[in-house]
């Protein structure tokens, strides 16, 4: 994925994606296992309901952002998960997707930016997704970046997975030499103290 340093007022070169859409089969498709954006109610819910209707009303006006998987022979959808379920519904035998031709953690990545950018995730599944993404190789500083997040939510997230794998990677500085062991004042006497006692 290029990155793109924005500040006001500069202008960087956008390349038209959309232009780039095509219809493919239905049963191109794959579904992704790490999506943390979910619907109320599943594929039975109101807000599934309402994308059915305007489907149904105005058309399919959003294609599906996928990348191929080769593994699977098959595009793995990246963003639009639900219009995808909708159209599924609805017996859809084709879809217009956009081939983002992106590798497997920027496809991740998109898809966290994606739900994000409309403001629809959950904290546990985000969690397992920087957890993914640390899987993947990822450095801290890179997931950050690249998610959008500050170093605060980074942290919160990963501490939704536990205190332990919070500080998985965290070096710590030894402020006494191996074997050693500080002399800690409890109840009045210190440790040494205590162990003649």
């Amino acid at each position: 994925m290029v990155k793109y340093t924005i500040r006001d007022q500069e202008k960087v070169a956008v390349k038209n994606k959309v232009l780039e859409v095509k219809t493919v089969p239905f049963d191109m498709l794959q579904p992704n296992d790490y999506n943390p954006n979910r619907f109320s109610g599943g594929s039975d819910g109101e807000m599934m309901g309402l994308l059915r209707q305007c489907i149904a009303k105005y058309g399919f006006l959003f294609p599906i952002l996928v990348t191929w998987d080769e593994d699977l022979k098959k595009y793995r959808i990246i963003d639009g998960y639900h219009r995808y379920e909708a159209l599924r519904l609805l017996g859809a035998e084709e879809v217009a997707i956009l081939d983002m031709q992106i590798p497997y953690h920027d496809a991740v990545q998109l898809t966290v930016l994606m739900n994000r950018i409309k403001g629809f995730h959950q904290v546990e599944l985000m969690s397992d997704l920087v957890m993914k993404l640390e899987d993947l190789g990822l450095q801290d500083s890179e997931i950050q970046e690249n998610l959008g997040m500050e170093a605060e939510e980074y942290l919160r997230l990963k501490q939704q997975l536990g205190i332990a794998h919070a500080f998985k990677d965290h070096e710590y500085s030894k402020s006494w030499e191996e074997g050693q062991l500080p002399l800690v004042k409890t109840g009045g006497l210190s440790r040494e103290a205590q162990r003649k006692s």
